[in-house]
């Protein structure tokens, strides 16, 4: 055959996924990884950069095309097989997963997908609603006890810790909640083949499948008239070929039409005919009750029991709620019927006040077709009370809300608080905007409240606590503006400047162009890690929660008041003197005199001639308001003034000079 599609379902744990990888492998069939097609569209949702909660934003999901092909998934025709196994791609395909659009259109696209070939998909609601024409359908299960134990196996295997009970109690409400959700319920098709994994090995179980496909392929690929030699209480399935008032006719595939009574096909006496009750084409299940030479005779009663039963195997599988009526006392409990099924009902969960003849609401526990013992309890109905009055709880909790919960057990990474029945989990990472240690912090009784900041499909909650409280940065800026003065301790310097610790785990920043109003202060050469400094706040950056500190802000700016140039007179101070020259005060800011510009040529020994307090004059060569740079010199003062003595001395000189030429020559010109 050229197409074979195999659909697996069962509830979570059941072993279904790994168990059709390695049927799908033995067989050379291909496993449809309907995960990977989840994926697909989560990435291109991501591509597109959509909001992914919002389910109006998938409109883009009727424009693309996503085909798995040869162990590979293809998205718009190009092998994405890598791209969808990002971290970015993990993180967000839980939430486009449950989106109704994108579950809708992932049918779509998983029934194109095995269109052509032989193809095992699982999942749970494959054989009911992705391919309802399967060609061979099967349901996995296994008692919740025993994937419990699988559970714990697998984490020990990984190295994780694991604990039975709340393992145990997750299955146990994931099956519920996927049984009875809205959307794609949980359930065994009516035509599924159930296998109960519980006492099987995986081997066993695969062998059993590969059975199953092998034989209904040979059937499918070799049908012609079923060969088979009926014997009375065979089972058989026939299709209704004509109709009496009191008979039909079926065809079995058999060298006679098989013939049933009205009354083996129904008890009902107010029924009585076939007309207006079954159809032509009608697919009926029935046991074989007479053969003969040229006829054949079947019944529906049986079926009819079976049927009745299965009503109570659902039931036991949906925990659904039923009424029940007591008929009988019976040893350590009572009989209850059910539709006409008798069920033993414990008095360990019946009830004190049970007596004959109640009609009462119970549970039915899950039970194995075959054995036929289904066990009532009213102990599990209110379980279930209680488990749905949990969930109508957690429906009213959303995402943002802010409650008060109560610490029930703390682990190394967290800590996991109740709130009315329902429990969350807080990281250790989300109780302070600092590290703590949880398990020293906190302690089972505490009640604080926290903010709900996660509630996934499976409504796990996760808490925050830290983001109900200021951080460093908010604390601060509630007690402090631009402008206030405040100190600050030096914890760091780096090569822009100094790291300043101005409240407890907070810091800030005092660059280094707000050291001084001296360009050339180098603050950073001078403090020591430890030193305490005052400091003004020049900036807040709420977005990303930092300070910047000026120190100059603090101080006069000398210079503001300097107004004087080049050539200017000034006097001067002498306030330290080194190898290069005097350092000196002037016109109210520091100023330097070289060497060369304070002795006269020849003359190198400062201290022979200046002392630190000496006052002087000086001429300024160089001024540099800016750069805080003042540049005089004595000697070219000195200079200056010899100058003017000396053009003092000529002028004198030649009038002199004049006076004693005339009285010499006095006689010649008054003649």
């Amino acid at each position: 055959m050229n197409n074979f599609i195999v659909a697996i379902d069962g509830p979570a744990g059941s072993g279904k996924s790994s168990i059709s990888k390695i049927v799908a492998e033995k067989l050379g069939f291909t496993h449809l990884d309907t995960g990977a097609m989840y994926r697909a569209v989560t990435l291109e949702a991501i591509r597109r950069k959509i909001n992914l909660e919002n389910e109006d934003e998938y409109d883009f999901l009727d424009n693309i095309s996503i085909i798995y092909k040869d162990d590979k998934i293809y998205l718009n025709n190009k092998d994405v097989s890598k791209e969808i196994r990002t971290d970015d791609v993990t993180l967000n395909v839980s939430t486009s997963s449950k989106i109704k659009k994108v579950r809708d259109k992932m049918v779509f696209f998983q029934r194109k997908s095995c269109e052509n070939g032989k193809v095992i998909v699982d999942g749970r609601d494959i054989g009911t609603i992705v391919m309802p024409n399967a060609d061979l359908k099967i349901f996995l299960t296994a008692s919740a006890e025993e994937r419990a134990k699988r559970r714990c196996k697998e984490n020990e295997l990984a190295g994780l810790e694991s604990d039975y009970d709340i393992i145990l109690n997750e299955i146990k409400e994931r099956d519920f909640k996927d049984s009875t959700r809205k959307i794609a319920p949980l359930k065994k098709a009516n035509d599924a083949i159930l296998i109960d994994t519980t006492s099987l090995t995986i081997d066993e179980v695969v062998d059993k499948i590969i059975n199953l496909i092998n034989g209904r392929l040979y059937s499918m690929e070799n049908f012609e008239l079923d060969t088979k030699e009926l014997k009375v209480k065979d089972v058989v399935e026939g299709e209704v070929v004509q109709i009496e008032d009191d008979k039909i006719y079926l065809d079995i595939k058999q060298f006679t039409e098989a013939q049933m009574h009205l009354d083996h096909y129904t008890t009902d006496k107010t029924i009585t005919s076939f007309k207006g009750l079954v159809n032509k084409g009608d697919k009926i299940k029935c046991q074989i009750t007479k053969i003969d030479d040229e006829k054949i005779f079947v019944s529906r009663l049986h079926q009819l029991s079976e049927e009745n039963y299965k009503n109570v195997i659902e039931a036991s599988k949906t925990g659904k709620k039923v009424n029940v009526t007591v008929k009988k006392e019976v040893n350590q409990g009572y009989m209850v019927d059910y539709n006409g099924n008798s069920i033993f009902m414990p008095k360990s969960v019946a009830g004190a006040d049970t007596k004959i003849g109640d009609k009462i609401e119970v549970i039915i526990l899950p039970a194995k077709e075959e054995n036929k013992k289904p066990i009532a309890s009213r102990k599990a109905l209110l379980d279930l009370e209680y488990q749905e009055a949990k969930s109508l709880e957690l429906s009213k909790i959303n995402v943002g809300d802010v409650i008060e919960a109560k610490v029930v057990k703390v682990e190394k990474y967290g800590a996991f608080l109740k709130y009315g029945m329902v429990q969350g989990l807080l990281r250790a990472k989300d109780y302070s905007h600092k590290f703590v240690d949880i398990q020293k912090e906190i302690k089972n009784g505490d009640v604080f409240n926290v903010k709900v900041i996660k509630k996934d499909e499976n409504n796990k909650l996760e808490f925050s606590r830290k983001v109900l409280i200021d951080t460093p940065y908010e604390a601060f800026v509630k007690e402090h503006k631009i402008s206030d003065k405040i100190s600050g301790k030096v914890v760091e310097k780096t090569g822009f400047g100094l790291i300043l610790e101005i409240a407890p785990d907070l810091k800030g920043l005092l660059h280094r162009s707000e050291y001084s109003h001296n360009p050339n202060d180098n603050l950073a050469n001078v403090v020591k890690i430890g030193d305490v400094l005052d400091v003004a706040i020049i900036g807040l950056n709420d977005s990303k929660e930092k300070v910047s500190l000026s120190r100059k802000a603090l101080m006069d700016n000398p210079w503001e008041k300097v107004d004087a140039k080049v050539g200017d007179v000034v006097d001067v101070k002498i306030t330290s003197i080194t190898d290069a020259g005097l350092n000196v005060d002037a016109i109210g800011v520091d100023g330097f005199i070289p060497l060369s510009e304070a002795l006269s040529e020849g003359k190198k020994d400062l201290s022979a001639f200046y002392a630190i307090g000496d006052e002087a004059k000086a001429i300024i060569i160089e001024i540099n308001p800016k750069e805080w740079r003042l540049k005089l010199s004595i000697k070219k003062y000195e200079e200056i003034e010899s100058r003017k003595e000396f053009e003092k001395y000529l002028n004198e000189d030649s009038e002199n000079a004049n006076s004693n030429l005339g009285e010499m020559f006095k006689d010649v010109l008054d003649k």
